[in-house]
């Protein structure tokens, strides 16, 4: 190792005797040696990087639960209802009416409770 070391070290400074001849093999065995122990760091270091941290820190869905925005009733009613079809007016229809359609569509689109309770809300306030 301490020739190694002598050899860059003569290298860097461009103080090489006469009397010294450097082998081109050995040079290309230190040039390999160096990219290899590079190539191992630079590996580690990424390894490292991307190690899972899960216990580490707070869950992504907890923080975006907190900082979704919530659409309306009236928003939900005209985005999921003219998907499929023309929305009727929500005073085509009485608030008993709009229960069972509700229920009905509850199902056909797919929506969750949530949804279907913020349309029913919108629907029965507006007829």
């Amino acid at each position: 190792m301490m020739v190694v070391a002598q050899l860059m070290a003569s290298l860097y400074t461009g103080q090489l005797d006469s009397n010294k001849h450097i082998n081109t093999e050995i040079m290309k065995t230190i040039y390999k040696i160096v990219l290899i122990g590079l190539m191992l760091l630079i590996t580690g270091a990424v390894i490292v990087s991307c190690s899972s941290t899960k216990d580490k820190y707070t869950a992504v869905t907890d923080v975006e639960d907190e900082f979704k925005i919530e659409k309306s009733g009236a928003q939900l009613w005209g985005e999921t209802c003219n998907r499929c079809h023309l929305a009727p007016s929500p005073a085509d229809y009485n608030d008993t009416d709009w229960e069972t359609i509700s229920l009905h569509m509850r199902v056909r689109a797919n929506l969750t409770e949530k949804e279907s309770n913020k349309i029913l809300e919108f629907l029965k306030s507006a007829n």
